[in-house]
């Protein structure tokens, strides 16, 4: 009988966390930066639920639920930032520097130069919008409003230049290649992570 009742609890718990599961899903996408992990601690606290059912004078399941999935997001991406400092590469010789090495700056360098010559190159306003956005932080609603047009016209210009500035940087990359190792160059970190 105890377990029965402890059984239809957790199908209970179960139940209303599978129906908060895009909920769930997009707070961990948000703390995680990645679909795949948020998945997967998702369903580490469906298992919890499963295995260990929440106790019944919890008033706001779904609630508890959440936090669960913040904390244990939050504790993986905690995790996984220690794990990568663990881990970090030593420069050839054994000297370690925090500035890389002359090739990185290298290929920072024309990786930036390539940047800068394709923002030059755009329209005034795409131009103004663009350093808006990405340099200043300014929202693209504000942006739309200060100039008069619309949210879609600003959303699409950014769009646009965006794509145009990485495709000159990965064209430097792939016009760039390493002289010991014949390798292809990659965009700078810092502007293959420029949000759209």
């Amino acid at each position: 009988m105890i377990a029965n009742s402890s059984q239809s609890i957790s199908n209970e718990q179960l139940q209303t966390a599978l129906l908060a599961y895009p909920k769930l899903l997009a707070t961990a996408r948000r703390i995680t930066g990645c679909m795949t992990i948020a998945e997967d601690v998702v369903q580490e606290v469906l298992l919890q639920l499963v295995s260990k059912p929440l106790k019944t004078d919890i008033a706001a399941p779904t609630s508890y639920v959440m936090r669960m999935v913040r904390n244990l997001a939050t504790d993986h991406m905690r995790r996984l930032q220690y794990e990568r400092g663990l881990f970090v590469e030593e420069q050839v010789g054994g000297s370690t520097s925090s500035y890389g090495s002359p090739e990185e700056h290298l290929r920072e360098a024309e990786g930036y130069r390539a940047f800068r010559c394709t923002v030059e190159a755009m329209p005034a306003r795409t131009r103004k919008f663009y350093e808006e956005h990405y340099f200043d932080d300014v929202p693209q609603n504000i942006i739309a409003k200060e100039a008069g047009v619309s949210c879609a016209l600003v959303c699409g210009l950014l769009r646009e230049a965006h794509s145009r500035c990485l495709a000159a940087i990965a064209l430097d990359a792939d016009q760039a290649t390493e002289p010991r190792h014949g390798g292809r160059r990659t965009p700078p970190a810092r502007f293959r992570e420029m949000r759209v």
